[in-house]
Protein backbone atom coordinates (compact mmCIF):
# COMPACT_ATOMS: atom_id res chain seq x y z
CA UNK A 1 0.00 0.00 0.00
CA UNK A 2 2.86 2.36 0.88
CA UNK A 3 4.40 1.70 -2.53
CA UNK A 4 1.12 2.67 -4.24
CA UNK A 5 0.85 5.90 -2.21
CA UNK A 6 4.50 6.76 -2.97
CA UNK A 7 3.94 6.10 -6.69
CA UNK A 8 0.85 8.35 -6.78
CA UNK A 9 2.69 11.07 -4.88
CA UNK A 10 5.62 10.90 -7.33
CA UNK A 11 3.20 11.01 -10.27
CA UNK A 12 1.49 14.13 -8.90
CA UNK A 13 4.86 15.80 -8.42
CA UNK A 14 5.81 14.95 -12.00
CA UNK A 15 2.55 16.35 -13.37
CA UNK A 16 2.92 19.51 -11.30
CA UNK A 17 6.47 19.91 -12.59
CA UNK A 18 5.33 19.48 -16.22
CA UNK A 19 2.61 22.06 -15.76
CA UNK A 20 5.07 24.59 -14.32
CA UNK A 21 7.26 24.28 -17.40
CA UNK A 22 4.46 25.69 -19.59
CA UNK A 23 4.74 29.22 -18.30
CA UNK A 24 2.36 32.11 -18.85
CA UNK A 25 3.90 34.59 -21.29
CA UNK A 26 1.08 37.15 -21.22
CA UNK A 27 -2.13 37.90 -19.35
CA UNK A 28 -4.95 40.27 -20.21
CA UNK A 29 -7.57 40.59 -17.51
CA UNK A 30 -8.44 36.98 -16.65
CA UNK A 31 -7.15 35.43 -19.89
CA UNK A 32 -3.74 33.81 -20.03
CA UNK A 33 -1.49 32.93 -22.95
CA UNK A 34 0.85 30.01 -22.44
CA UNK A 35 4.22 29.50 -24.06
CA UNK A 36 3.12 26.21 -25.67
CA UNK A 37 0.22 27.97 -27.45
CA UNK A 38 2.62 30.47 -29.02
CA UNK A 39 5.12 27.80 -30.07
CA UNK A 40 2.36 25.84 -31.86
CA UNK A 41 1.86 28.79 -34.22
CA UNK A 42 5.54 29.09 -35.16
CA UNK A 43 7.20 27.30 -38.09
CA UNK A 44 10.35 25.28 -37.67
CA UNK A 45 13.80 26.16 -39.01
CA UNK A 46 13.91 29.81 -37.91
CA UNK A 47 17.02 31.50 -36.59
CA UNK A 48 17.13 32.55 -32.93
CA UNK A 49 16.55 36.22 -33.75
CA UNK A 50 13.69 35.46 -36.16
CA UNK A 51 12.09 33.10 -33.64
CA UNK A 52 12.24 35.73 -30.93
CA UNK A 53 10.79 38.39 -33.22
CA UNK A 54 7.93 36.16 -34.34
CA UNK A 55 7.28 35.03 -30.76
CA UNK A 56 6.90 38.64 -29.66
CA UNK A 57 4.67 39.48 -32.64
CA UNK A 58 2.32 36.60 -31.84
CA UNK A 59 2.14 37.64 -28.18
CA UNK A 60 1.46 41.28 -29.13
CA UNK A 61 -1.32 40.26 -31.55
CA UNK A 62 -2.91 38.07 -28.87
CA UNK A 63 -2.82 40.89 -26.31
CA UNK A 64 -4.49 43.33 -28.71
CA UNK A 65 -7.13 40.74 -29.61
CA UNK A 66 -7.96 40.10 -25.95
CA UNK A 67 -8.26 43.83 -25.25
CA UNK A 68 -10.70 44.29 -28.14
CA UNK A 69 -12.68 41.20 -27.11
CA UNK A 70 -12.89 42.50 -23.55
CA UNK A 71 -14.26 45.84 -24.74
CA UNK A 72 -16.69 44.10 -27.11
CA UNK A 73 -18.00 41.96 -24.26
CA UNK A 74 -18.52 45.08 -22.12
CA UNK A 75 -19.99 47.46 -24.70
CA UNK A 76 -22.12 45.25 -26.94
CA UNK A 77 -25.68 44.53 -25.79
CA UNK A 78 -26.60 40.93 -24.99
CA UNK A 79 -28.67 40.64 -28.17
CA UNK A 80 -25.64 41.49 -30.32
CA UNK A 81 -23.59 38.77 -28.62
CA UNK A 82 -26.12 36.00 -29.15
CA UNK A 83 -24.87 33.92 -32.06
CA UNK A 84 -27.04 30.88 -31.38
CA UNK A 85 -29.02 31.26 -34.61
CA UNK A 86 -25.89 31.71 -36.73
CA UNK A 87 -24.17 28.78 -35.02
CA UNK A 88 -27.19 26.55 -35.56
CA UNK A 89 -27.32 27.51 -39.25
CA UNK A 90 -23.59 26.83 -39.60
CA UNK A 91 -23.94 23.47 -37.85
CA UNK A 92 -26.85 22.51 -40.12
CA UNK A 93 -24.83 23.46 -43.18
CA UNK A 94 -21.91 21.31 -42.02
CA UNK A 95 -24.20 18.35 -41.32
CA UNK A 96 -25.88 18.58 -44.72
CA UNK A 97 -22.57 18.83 -46.57
CA UNK A 98 -21.15 15.88 -44.63
CA UNK A 99 -24.25 13.87 -45.51
CA UNK A 100 -23.90 14.82 -49.18
CA UNK A 101 -20.27 13.66 -49.06
CA UNK A 102 -21.46 10.34 -47.62
CA UNK A 103 -23.99 9.90 -50.42
CA UNK A 104 -21.38 10.61 -53.08
CA UNK A 105 -18.76 8.36 -51.46
CA UNK A 106 -21.15 5.40 -51.75
CA UNK A 107 -21.54 5.95 -55.50
CA UNK A 108 -18.04 5.60 -56.88
CA UNK A 109 -19.33 4.80 -60.37
CA UNK A 110 -20.14 8.47 -61.05
CA UNK A 111 -16.52 9.17 -62.06
CA UNK A 112 -16.61 10.33 -65.73
CA UNK A 113 -14.87 8.19 -68.33
CA UNK A 114 -12.14 9.55 -70.58
CA UNK A 115 -14.54 9.21 -73.51
CA UNK A 116 -17.12 11.37 -71.72
CA UNK A 117 -14.47 14.02 -71.04
CA UNK A 118 -13.40 14.08 -74.72
CA UNK A 119 -17.00 14.36 -75.88
CA UNK A 120 -17.53 17.23 -73.45
CA UNK A 121 -14.50 19.10 -74.82
CA UNK A 122 -15.45 18.39 -78.42
CA UNK A 123 -18.87 19.94 -77.80
CA UNK A 124 -17.16 23.34 -77.87
CA UNK A 125 -16.97 24.31 -81.54
CA UNK A 126 -14.94 27.46 -80.98
CA UNK A 127 -11.50 26.42 -79.84
CA UNK A 128 -9.38 29.37 -78.89
CA UNK A 129 -5.88 30.17 -77.76
CA UNK A 130 -4.62 32.59 -75.17
CA UNK A 131 -1.79 34.64 -76.65
CA UNK A 132 -1.02 36.49 -73.42
CA UNK A 133 1.48 34.85 -71.09
CA UNK A 134 0.00 33.15 -68.04
CA UNK A 135 1.64 31.97 -64.81
CA UNK A 136 0.96 30.10 -61.62
CA UNK A 137 2.57 32.07 -58.83
CA UNK A 138 2.74 32.49 -55.06
CA UNK A 139 3.58 36.01 -53.93
CA UNK A 140 3.75 37.99 -50.72
CA UNK A 141 3.97 41.77 -50.33
CA UNK A 142 5.53 42.95 -47.07
CA UNK A 143 6.70 46.27 -45.72
CA UNK A 144 10.37 47.06 -46.21
CA UNK A 145 12.29 45.88 -43.13
CA UNK A 146 9.40 43.72 -41.86
CA UNK A 147 10.31 41.10 -39.25
CA UNK A 148 8.26 38.58 -41.24
CA UNK A 149 10.48 38.65 -44.33
CA UNK A 150 12.87 35.88 -43.25
CA UNK A 151 10.26 33.63 -41.57
CA UNK A 152 7.95 33.88 -44.60
CA UNK A 153 10.82 33.30 -47.02
CA UNK A 154 11.92 30.22 -45.05
CA UNK A 155 8.58 28.56 -45.87
CA UNK A 156 7.69 30.15 -49.21
CA UNK A 157 11.04 29.43 -50.89
CA UNK A 158 11.17 25.83 -49.61
CA UNK A 159 9.09 23.52 -51.85
CA UNK A 160 8.42 20.95 -49.13
CA UNK A 161 7.60 23.46 -46.39
CA UNK A 162 5.36 25.39 -48.78
CA UNK A 163 3.14 22.31 -48.88
CA UNK A 164 3.43 21.00 -45.31
CA UNK A 165 3.36 24.39 -43.55
CA UNK A 166 0.92 26.20 -45.83
CA UNK A 167 -1.59 26.82 -43.02
CA UNK A 168 1.17 28.19 -40.79
CA UNK A 169 2.25 30.54 -43.58
CA UNK A 170 -1.28 31.86 -44.18
CA UNK A 171 -1.84 32.33 -40.44
CA UNK A 172 1.48 34.18 -40.20
CA UNK A 173 0.51 36.55 -43.01
CA UNK A 174 -2.99 37.29 -41.65
CA UNK A 175 -5.53 39.51 -43.40
CA UNK A 176 -3.47 42.70 -43.19
CA UNK A 177 -0.83 41.72 -45.76
CA UNK A 178 -1.25 41.31 -49.52
CA UNK A 179 -0.48 37.77 -50.63
CA UNK A 180 -1.53 35.00 -53.00
CA UNK A 181 -0.91 31.42 -51.89
CA UNK A 182 -2.66 29.37 -54.58
CA UNK A 183 -0.89 26.61 -56.51
CA UNK A 184 -3.69 26.05 -59.04
CA UNK A 185 -4.82 29.45 -60.35
CA UNK A 186 -3.57 30.64 -63.76
CA UNK A 187 -3.07 34.41 -63.88
CA UNK A 188 -2.00 36.80 -66.60
CA UNK A 189 1.67 37.69 -66.26
CA UNK A 190 0.82 41.35 -66.98
CA UNK A 191 -1.51 41.44 -63.97
CA UNK A 192 1.16 39.96 -61.69
CA UNK A 193 3.77 42.46 -62.89
CA UNK A 194 1.36 45.34 -62.27
CA UNK A 195 0.70 44.01 -58.78
CA UNK A 196 4.38 43.71 -57.82
CA UNK A 197 5.36 46.92 -59.64
CA UNK A 198 8.37 45.45 -61.48
CA UNK A 199 9.08 43.47 -64.64
CA UNK A 200 9.81 39.78 -64.20
CA UNK A 201 12.64 38.51 -66.40
CA UNK A 202 11.91 35.84 -69.01
CA UNK A 203 14.59 33.54 -67.60
CA UNK A 204 13.11 33.76 -64.11
CA UNK A 205 9.66 32.87 -65.40
CA UNK A 206 10.72 29.94 -67.56
CA UNK A 207 13.08 28.71 -64.84
CA UNK A 208 10.31 28.71 -62.22
CA UNK A 209 12.55 30.66 -59.86
CA UNK A 210 12.08 32.21 -56.42
CA UNK A 211 12.32 36.00 -56.60
CA UNK A 212 12.93 38.65 -53.95
CA UNK A 213 12.89 42.38 -54.63
CA UNK A 214 12.38 45.69 -52.85
CA UNK A 215 10.34 48.37 -54.59
CA UNK A 216 9.92 51.62 -52.68
CA UNK A 217 8.62 50.81 -49.20
CA UNK A 218 7.58 47.29 -50.19
CA UNK A 219 9.41 43.95 -50.09
CA UNK A 220 8.16 41.31 -52.55
CA UNK A 221 8.65 37.52 -52.37
CA UNK A 222 7.58 35.46 -55.40
CA UNK A 223 7.68 31.83 -56.44
CA UNK A 224 7.02 31.07 -60.12
CA UNK A 225 5.30 27.67 -60.11
CA UNK A 226 4.42 27.28 -63.79
CA UNK A 227 4.36 29.26 -67.01
CA UNK A 228 2.68 29.05 -70.44
CA UNK A 229 3.11 31.28 -73.45
CA UNK A 230 -0.13 30.14 -75.06
CA UNK A 231 -2.44 27.19 -74.74
CA UNK A 232 -5.18 25.39 -76.63
CA UNK A 233 -8.36 24.89 -74.65
CA UNK A 234 -8.82 21.18 -75.29
CA UNK A 235 -5.21 20.06 -75.51
CA UNK A 236 -3.78 20.66 -72.05
CA UNK A 237 -4.01 18.53 -68.93
CA UNK A 238 -5.51 21.49 -67.09
CA UNK A 239 -8.53 21.67 -69.39
CA UNK A 240 -8.98 17.89 -69.30
CA UNK A 241 -8.97 18.02 -65.51
CA UNK A 242 -11.37 20.98 -65.50
CA UNK A 243 -13.76 19.18 -67.86
CA UNK A 244 -13.59 16.05 -65.73
CA UNK A 245 -14.39 18.09 -62.62
CA UNK A 246 -17.32 19.87 -64.30
CA UNK A 247 -18.87 16.56 -65.37
CA UNK A 248 -18.26 15.04 -61.94
CA UNK A 249 -19.87 18.01 -60.17
CA UNK A 250 -22.90 17.76 -62.44
CA UNK A 251 -23.19 14.04 -61.68
CA UNK A 252 -22.90 14.74 -57.94
CA UNK A 253 -25.59 17.41 -58.17
CA UNK A 254 -27.99 15.09 -59.98
CA UNK A 255 -27.26 12.24 -57.57
CA UNK A 256 -27.94 14.43 -54.52
CA UNK A 257 -31.15 15.85 -56.05
CA UNK A 258 -32.40 12.32 -56.75
CA UNK A 259 -31.64 11.29 -53.18
CA UNK A 260 -33.39 14.37 -51.73
CA UNK A 261 -36.48 13.66 -53.86
CA UNK A 262 -36.58 10.06 -52.58
CA UNK A 263 -36.34 11.27 -48.98
CA UNK A 264 -39.11 13.80 -49.64
CA UNK A 265 -41.44 11.18 -51.14
CA UNK A 266 -40.71 8.83 -48.22
CA UNK A 267 -41.52 11.56 -45.68
CA UNK A 268 -44.78 12.37 -47.51
CA UNK A 269 -45.91 8.73 -47.44
CA UNK A 270 -45.11 8.48 -43.73
CA UNK A 271 -47.10 11.62 -42.99
CA UNK A 272 -44.04 13.33 -41.55
CA UNK A 273 -44.64 16.55 -43.52
CA UNK A 274 -47.37 18.97 -42.43
CA UNK A 275 -47.95 22.11 -44.48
Amino acid sequence: MKRVIFFLFALLLCLASCQKKDKVVAQVYYHKLYQSDVLKSMPSGLSVSDSLAMFNDIVDDWIKEQIVLHEAEKKLPLKSKNFQQEMEAYRNSLLINKYYDLIVSKNKDIQPSEEAVKQFLNSFDNRYTVDKEIVKVNFVKLSKGSKLIEPVKAILFDKEKRQTEKDVLIKMLSDSIEYLIDDEAWLYLDDIQNEVSFEIEKGDIEGHKCLEKEVGDNHFLLVILDYKNQRSVSETEEEMAAARMMILNQCKKELIEQHINKLYEKALKEGSIIR
